[in-house]
């Protein structure tokens, strides 16, 4: 019984990952740092920052008032992602974040699980913080992505996408075991046999 599960989990790319997701999508960069220290204000007016949503697969898209269609071009396939991803049973582990000056107006699909939210400051400021842990050059708005234990992983850039290559990679986020750091030699001897 246990061999007819070996074929589907040597097509998950579980610690492969990115390197799958950057071979199907042009549009992905894998990163690894931190999450930016973000403050921001919800819809009721209450402050939150992303620390807070830990536990959960986040992502962040940003809407600064002069990135017109390629913002929503990118906003209308997040919603395509949110939609599939949603009638799923990963809806409750993954959170989506959009970032404006004027938060009202802007659609979240009625998703539960879909946030609108301001900065704490200039939103160009917080802008500039996310792109720069990008290594690419360019003015296409980013998806930030962040692991459940809050680091920022991957950037999807523009609205060239496809939204099944995202929702695969959230897939493999919320399926992915934390990996504690080793401390010495021991505990990295002892990673190699986990």
């Amino acid at each position: 019984m246990t061999l007819l599960g070996i074929p589907a989990l040597a097509d998950h790319p579980g610690e492969r990952l990115d390197e799958v997701t950057a071979l199907k999508e042009p549009a992905f960069e894998a990163i690894s740092g931190p999450a930016p220290d973000v403050d921001l204000i919800s819809a009721d007016g209450q402050p939150f920052e992303l620390a807070d949503l830990a536990g959960q697969v986040v992502a962040v898209h940003v809407r600064s008032s002069p990135c017109l269609e390629p913002c929503r071009a990118q906003h209308d396939r997040l919603a395509q992602t949110v939609a599939s991803l949603n009638a799923s049973p990963m809806r409750e582990m993954v959170r989506f974040i959009t970032i404006a000056e004027e938060p009202d107006g802007i659609d979240t699909v009625d998703a539960g699980n879909w946030s609108v939210a301001a900065p704490n400051g200039a939103l160009e400021d917080l802008e500039a913080e996310f792109a720069s842990r990008s290594a690419r050059n360019g003015d296409n708005p980013m998806l930030h992505l962040f692991d459940r234990e809050g680091r920022h992983v991957a950037i999807f850039h523009g609205a060239g996408f496809a939204p099944l290559n995202l929702l695969m990679h959230i897939n493999g986020l919320t399926n992915a075991h934390p990996h504690p750091e080793p401390d010495g030699l021991l505990g990295r001897v002892r990673g190699w046999f986990r």
